[in-house]
């Protein structure tokens, strides 16, 4: 059943890939009515993160960035299943690079880097391009999900014509050990919400008290990963802009929780410059600051 569902997917998923994107996004606008104003998938969540990060927005504004962060939603949707055809020229029409020559700078001096890079634009168009980038060997941390179909699809779409290895996030550290003789750049995502438990890293994000996975310091500092903060923006529908910006180079020399905070302020920043670009629908403040917790 498991194999048949995949197939089923899969085949709907090629489907897909085959329409051009002004079908696609004819698709789009319909699904945002429908996920918007008839099913409302996940409003109140996406509401309330937007009232309490943006205290000082009117209501007018909170309900325009709410209003096109399910329009980018429902693109990014679309989008997903062109990764199984674009091709290393395709992403390069869609996704303008600013300063690529940061990732052939560090291969040049011998650095492992983490791309951080949080929930926004369209975060699983920018892996494909990573194995471009550099000669660095490409990988990517991602969480298992539970269904098996969706996970499978989901790992074949990524690493399809790319040499992009996938790496589950319970096994990151053991991996990156094995390949400790090469150079690696490695794409992760460390701006989901963890467990809220006592070894997180605690700070206030958006006027709201903020747990972190640590995960992104704690292997940069024990590897001498450097960390390279991903900056992408949404520039119209199927377009997007990189930079990139180099957050630590020595990670060894940074002090304990100091590499965390820079990433948080650097997606801090960036949020509030294009707050509609963020995954709102995520549940990122369900965890509470125990009065024990230290900072």
């Amino acid at each position: 059943m498991k194999k048949l569902g995949f197939y089923m997917v899969k085949l709907w998923t090629d489907f897909q890939s085959v329409h051009p994107f002004w079908l696609l996004y004819l698709k789009s606008d319909v699904y945002f009515l429908l996920v918007y104003h008839v099913f409302r998938y996940r409003r109140k969540v996406v509401r309330d993160n937007l009232l309490h990060s943006f205290p000082e927005k009117d209501a007018k504004a909170i309900k325009a960035i709410e209003r096109q962060f399910y329009r980018n939603l429902c693109d990014q949707f679309v989008e997903a299943p062109k990764m199984m055809r674009m091709g290393e020229n395709g992403y390069r029409k869609r996704v303008t690079l600013t300063n690529p020559e940061l990732a052939q700078r560090l291969y040049g001096q011998k650095k492992n880097i983490f791309y951080a890079i949080p929930h926004s634009g369209n975060w699983e168009w920018f892996g494909k391009m990573i194995p471009e980038l550099s000669p660095h060997k490409g990988l990517a941390i991602y969480k298992k999900v539970k269904n098996a179909a969706f996970e499978q699809l989901m790992l074949t779409m990524r690493t399809k014509d790319c040499s992009l290895e996938m790496v589950e996030s319970n096994i990151v550290l053991k991996r990156l050990a094995q390949l400790r003789n090469e150079l690696n750049a490695v794409l992760m995502m460390a701006d989901q919400s963890p467990r809220g438990v006592d070894s997180d890293y605690w700070t206030v994000f958006l006027h709201q008290e903020t747990c972190w996975f640590t995960g992104l310091e704690r292997i940069a500092k024990m590897l001498d990963y450097a960390v390279v903060f991903v900056d992408m923006k949404r520039t119209g529908r199927g377009r997007y802009e990189v930079g990139f910006e180099l957050l630590v180079d020595d990670p060894k020399a940074m002090g304990k929780n100091e590499i965390m905070e820079r990433y948080v302020r650097r997606v801090e920043q960036f949020i509030q410059a294009e707050p509609d670009n963020w995954l709102w629908s995520h549940r990122r403040w369900k965890h509470h600051r125990n009065q024990n917790v230290e900072g």
